[in-house]
């Protein structure tokens, strides 16, 4: 039995109770940037610029699609959110420009994705994304965005192939969220502990909200673009056997669906070589069991 959502209310008429024992009771606002008439407040200033600063753009991307294979699904909803950065202060300054369209796959959309999405075949149909309006939200090779960059850009690479250049950061996994306070890098979950809640089955509500998130918590967005500019090291545990799949994952692995591989991210080479003797203390021959990659932001969530 779902719950509905539109019965679930703030409860006014225990106002006095609330006022009384604050501690027991935590209002949640709706993101502003997720309102109805954000288009039409275009463009959002956040911060002014200051004299002499530098600056760069951002492009947040979500997408919706019909499942989870960039080789054989679809995006049917993307949206991009443009913004203005400082290179000095790290932080975003302004939303400058918004896209947001559906597209329809030629083929019915799962009912587990409409039901997920909200997303209904009849919404698509007929719909295309504008190609030269989305070229242009990358004419100035802005860092892109997105929360699960790996996801997102596999989809994206393979419906706009010409961009698949372009710098991608991930606000899950290149921010620590834990030492920022917060139990999980699950994007509505840290909206709603930092006070705010938004309608999370649409991409549009989705980069809007992690937009505004990245604004509020300038630390985050400033780990992010610090990491970026970082290259990362990936060792896969190639051909790892089965049975130390466990001990893997207790060590930061994680599997990649798409290389059938278990595999960690680290940042520098003393990390690559702890990892390398983690896994010969696993199995036999471990220095020809591990595939060592080095990646930039351009290439780092490549599919």
């Amino acid at each position: 039995m779902e719950i509905d959502k539109d019965k679930v209310r703030f409860p006014l008429e225990r106002e006095e109770e609330i006022e009384h024992n604050p501690e027991n009771f935590k209002l949640l606002e709706r993101v502003p940037l997720t309102r109805a008439d954000v288009i039409e407040r275009l463009p959002i200033t956040f911060l002014e610029m200051q004299p002499n600063e530098r600056i760069a753009s951002v492009v947040i991307v979500d997408t919706a699609t019909t499942g989870i294979s960039a080789m054989n699904d679809k995006i049917i909803e993307l949206s991009l959110v443009k913004c203005t950065m400082s290179v000095d202060r790290r932080c975003i300054l302004s939303i400058d420009r918004i896209y947001n369209e559906f597209e329809d796959p030629q083929r019915p959309i799962p009912p587990n994705i409409s039901k997920l999405t909200g997303i209904t075949d009849k919404m698509v149909r007929g719909h295309s994304f504008n190609q030269d309006l989305v070229l242009s939200f990358f004419a100035d090779s802005p860092l892109v965005i997105a929360h699960n960059a790996r996801f997102d850009r596999a989809f994206f690479d393979r419906r706009f192939s010409s961009l698949n250049n372009q710098a991608w950061a991930c606000t899950q996994y290149e921010i620590d969220w834990h030492s920022l306070g917060f139990g999980s890098n699950n994007l509505e979950f840290i909206v709603q502990s930092a006070g705010f809640f938004y309608d999370s089955h649409r991409a549009i509500n989705n980069s809007l909200a992690l937009c505004y998130l990245l604004h509020i918590l300038q630390p985050a967005f400033e780990q992010l673009f610090l990491s970026s500019l970082q290259q990362v090291y990936r060792v896969d545990a190639y051909k790892s056997p089965y049975d130390i799949k466990d001990k893997l994952k207790e060590n930061g692995f994680r599997w990649d669906a798409n290389d059938k591989v278990w595999y960690i991210q680290v940042k520098t080479a003393k990390e690559v070589v702890e990892q390398v003797n983690f896994l010969s203390t696993l199995y036999y021959n471990a220095e020809y069991s591990a595939k060592i990659n080095v990646f930039t932001a351009k290439d780092r969530y490549r599919g």
